[in-house]
């Protein structure tokens, strides 16, 4: 859905058929965190707005529950370290998460970006984003998680194999959970 690797089959968006996923699966429409993610050497601004006048910096450090981690750095203009060195991981996934966020995306795709995270910051940010309005789709094996999501699709050797909401599918896949 990202674009990043071939695919076969038919993509739907909002029950249509895209034609073209190179074009209509763009960034800005499409926003896309890696379960390692790249910061850059710089800001915390300069990693979320990445210099596109009228970016929302703030708002989506603060989704992203990053706003405590800005404020004892010194603020959204602090130094980052070469790419993220002074980070730790889940203060690089959270950031990584609010510059997707700042692009604004119809659609955010979340390779495990609460890994990383305590249970109650990981709660608090699932919920964070689930009030944002835009679809998410996540990758993830954290109960937490789980029980925030609409629907959980569980996957086996690439297929479908159950979903439903987590509340209906933890007896059976539970053990997948941590």
């Amino acid at each position: 859905m990202a674009g990043l690797v071939s695919t076969t089959g038919e993509i739907r968006w909002n029950d249509r058929v895209v034609e073209d996923p190179e074009l209509e699966l763009r960034p800005g429409r499409v926003a896309h965190v890696a379960q390692v993610p790249r910061v850059l050497s710089g800001t915390f601004s300069g990693n979320v707005g990445l210099d596109h006048p009228g970016r929302e910096v703030l708002p989506a450090l603060e989704t992203a529950r990053m706003g405590r981690d800005v404020t004892e750095a010194g603020g959204p203009d602090a130094l980052v370290g070469h790419r993220g060195v002074r980070l730790s991981g889940g203060q690089v996934q959270r950031l990584a998460l609010a510059r997707a966020v700042a692009c604004d995306a119809d659609l955010l795709l979340a390779d495990d970006v609460s890994s990383a995270l305590d249970a109650t910051t990981e709660i608090e940010l699932w919920s964070a984003l689930r009030s944002g309005g835009r679809t998410v789709i996540g990758a993830t094996s954290k109960a937490a998680a789980l029980a925030q999501a609409d629907r959980v699709v569980v996957l086996d050797a690439g297929r479908v194999v159950d979903s439903g909401p987590w509340v209906e599918l933890s007896d059976r896949w539970g053990h997948l959970a941590g």
